[in-house]
């Protein structure tokens, strides 16, 4: 296993290739809970990359949006235009959110979820479905094609957990951090 100082010297190299400027790309991903507290995924499209797999509704922050952004709103705004486009889903994110981060190892790759209580839904597009912790933990065993984006502990399984950590169903709340406590520990 890598130490802290090891990583760190690696990321400074890496800056140091590319004094420029270091650029992280930014994802937001939508938390969205069924009556039970499960957490809403959808199924990656045929025209996708991975293709068949399984994640939150979201996506990233469109460079061109980011650009002309007046403040913090704009993460707000790109969750609804993302949850629209995939699943057809109306969010309405008026303040700031609470946001929980994953971030890729190396830095360049950071995702955040955010708990979405309040939706509308009239007609939804896609194939989705709602998961538990012990779900996700299942989904994300399954070969690439049918699992839960990247697999076991991987961003998108830390980020579907941290969106569970806040679901209104409080046994789903404690499973979700005790997984999530138990992934941190063997990736750290």
């Amino acid at each position: 296993m890598e130490s802290k100082s090891k990583r760190m010297e690696e990321a400074i190299n890496r800056i140091k290739k590319n004094p420029d400027v270091v650029r992280p790309s930014i994802g937001v991903f939508a938390g969205i809970y069924n009556n039970e507290g499960k957490v809403l995924l959808k199924k990656r499209g045929k025209n996708e990359t991975l293709s068949g797999d399984w994640d939150l509704p979201g996506g990233s922050v469109e460079v061109e949006s980011a650009a002309v952004a007046s403040d913090e709103r704009l993460i707000g705004q790109e969750l609804a235009r993302e949850v629209m486009e995939e699943t057809g889903i109306q969010i309405s994110v008026e303040v700031m959110p609470a946001m929980y981060p994953a971030v890729i190892k190396g830095g360049f790759d950071w995702a955040f979820v955010i708990p979405i209580y309040n939706i509308k839904r009239d007609e939804t597009k896609g194939d989705y479905a709602f998961y538990s912790p012990k779900d996700l933990l299942r989904i994300a065993q399954l070969p690439e094609g049918r699992r839960l984006v990247s697999g076991v502990g991987k961003r998108m399984h830390r980020l579907a957990l941290m969106a569970l950590c806040h679901s209104p169903n409080l046994e789903y709340r404690k499973e979700a951090n005790e997984m999530l406590l138990e992934i941190q520990d063997k990736f750290e």
